[in-house]
C-alpha cells in the first residue's frame, strides 16, 4: 500500500471522534429531561421542613389558587 500508517491512524482518529461525539450527545438528551417542580410541592416542602407555618402556608396556596 502507498498510504502507510498514517491512514490507519487517521481512520482510528476518526472513529474515536465519532464515539464521543454520540456518546456526548446521548448525555445531554438523557440529562435534558429534568423534572420540574410544581409550585404546590415546594410549598409542601417548605411547611413539612418548618420554613412556614400553617398560616402562612394556607395564604399563599390561596394565592397561587387565584
Amino acid at each position: 500500500m502507498a498510504y502507510g500508517h498514517g491512514m490507519i491512524y487517521m481512520i482510528i482518529a476518526q472513529v474515536i471522534f465519532f464515539i464521543v461525539t454520540i456518546s456526548l450527545m446521548i448525555w445531554f438528551i438523557r440529562n435534558s429531561n429534568q423534572k420540574v417542580i410544581d409550585p404546590k410541592e415546594i410549598l409542601d416542602r417548605r411547611l413539612a421542613s418548618g420554613d412556614i407555618d400553617k398560616k402562612e402556608y394556607n395564604s399563599l396556596l390561596k394565592l397561587m389558587n387565584r
